[in-house]
């Protein structure tokens, strides 16, 4: 595959320079600022004061960093007859075991009268367009430029994420910085009357992944493209990601050095906790996030330090497996298809395309790969959740009497879609499956889309038919 930036890219923002401009950013923002005050002072639902809001978290990268992007849409009611909609578009970078590392407010009409055309993050996709169709440009813009994926959240998930990191600055002694900062913060400060942003995240029992192959393709989602450990191990061997083939010495190396700092040993398990969380949003992924949480496990029975803490560590299938993805993995080249319109989220997905193809093809990991452990073993007193297979073609009395069309349905490709990974749709409803082979499965209409014309399905399907 092609080079792999180290960097971790969640972070990028807009620098307070490049969205100076008090005409603007005064008139909305104090107007947000005297609501918020109201809110606290009142205690009132969010509601009376916000008549709309709307919530996108991000998948972490290797630096553990996240972002929440929200809208808030004053209520009309607390302002003068004929007074333009009012709202604003916040985002909250946070490092999912430090603290918030940038916040912004954007108000709308930095929207409307095209201040942010020339900032590199934000696309502009012109005057005249409602709020909410600016937010789903910007969201998608953060995402591309960012190679995370991002997911609808509710308020209260929200919140505790933000009240989460309050706690851990709170502990190591840091502060909110500015009066930007602070307001943002605030805003997650309060109490939401409608029924979807009162709803917490429902995490499922942990259970074992069915085999290292099943968590190297998920390790290689586009939503998890920079979830590695490439800035580390740049830092250590002073080269770039797939520059050198792995070998033992390396491995061991880059082992060491990872465990040798507590800070990054406190930093993995709460990727693989936010990974969980993120993975039941907007469609409740139970199965995915229920492996990263047993993998999870080993880590958290002891403190950060323990000797048994660095050992199930050193032992953990995860970091042996981000470990090797910054090495060459000398899988050679398969002609892929890319996705320049999508930045580093297309680069994710043909990431993905990738090492799905070259697992279908060869039935293994990377030639050039070294990995000492495998699924994690029970901890005790951990309870597994029995999902059951319950699919009507394997309940006696129910066989389907076609044959081929059985055997198709048990191909693995169908148990995920077959562009991102997803397990399920957006919606949480089952994946949609290409109706001429029957043996691809989507997340939704648009993935279908981009793996007929560029991902290789148009030709895969006809040699489906054929064989």
């Amino acid at each position: 595959m092609g080079k792999k930036s180290r960097k971790s890219s969640s972070s990028k923002n807009l620098s307070n320079s490049d969205r100076k401009n008090p005409a603007i950013l005064g008139s909305v923002v104090t107007a947000v600022a005297q609501s918020l005050k109201l809110a606290e002072e009142e205690k009132l639902p969010l509601e009376r004061y916000f008549s709309r809001h709307r919530h996108s978290v991000s998948s972490c990268d290797g630096d553990g960093a996240f972002n929440l992007i929200s809208l808030f849409v004053l209520n009309p009611r607390l302002m003068l007859p004929g007074t333009p909609e009012r709202s604003v578009i916040t985002t909250v970078c946070m490092r999912v075991h430090d603290n918030i590392r940038s916040t912004m407010i954007l108000p709308n009409d930095a929207f409307q009268n095209g201040m942010l055309q020339k900032l590199p993050l934000v696309e502009d996709i012109g005057p005249g367009k409602t709020m909410d169709e600016y937010y789903d440009a910007f969201v998608e813009n953060i995402q591309n430029s960012t190679g995370t994926g991002f997911r609808k959240a509710p308020y209260a998930h929200c919140k505790k994420l933000v009240n989460d990191c309050l706690l851990r600055m709170k502990t190591k002694k840091k502060v909110l910085v500015g009066k930007e900062e602070r307001t943002v913060v605030r805003l997650f400060g309060l109490e939401s009357e409608e029924n979807f942003h009162q709803q917490q995240i429902q995490l499922p029992q942990p259970a074992p992944a069915p085999d290292v192959d099943t968590l190297w393709l998920v390790l290689n989602r586009p939503e998890h493209y920079f979830f590695h450990v490439s800035s580390d191990l740049h830092d250590l061997f002073g080269f770039e990601c797939g520059e050198v083939v792995i070998d033992h010495e390396y491995f061991e190396r880059s082992l060491d050095y990872i465990l040798e700092d507590e800070y990054r040993q406190e930093r993995l398990p709460a990727m693989l906790n936010h990974a969980a969380n993120w993975h039941m949003l907007e469609g409740s992924e139970e199965e995915v996030a229920s492996w990263l949480l047993w993998e999870r496990q080993p880590m958290v029975l002891h403190p950060v330090g323990h000797p048994d803490t660095v050992d199930a560590m050193r032992n953990s299938i995860i970091l042996q497996l981000v470990i090797n993805k910054f090495f060459n993995g000398q899988t050679g080249e398969l002609l892929m298809h890319t996705f320049p319109a999508m930045n580093l989220y297309g680069s994710g997905i043909t990431n993905f395309l990738f090492y799905t193809r070259h697992l279908s093809i060869t039935g293994r990991l990377p030639p050039a790969f070294i990995v000492k452990a495998s699924v994690a073993e029970g901890v005790d007193g951990a309870s597994i959740s029995d999902s059951g297979n319950t699919s009507a073609e394997n309940v006696e009395g129910n066989v389907s009497t076609n044959l081929e069309r059985t055997m198709r349905k048990l191909t693995i490709r169908k148990t995920s879609c077959a562009v991102c990974g997803a397990t399920r749709s957006p919606t949480g409803t089952r994946l949609l499956v290409c109706s001429r082979c029957e043996s691809v499965a989507y997340c939704c209409a648009e993935h279908q889309k981009i793996h007929w014309k560029s991902g290789g399905h148009k030709q895969q399907c006809t040699l489906d038919l054929l064989g």
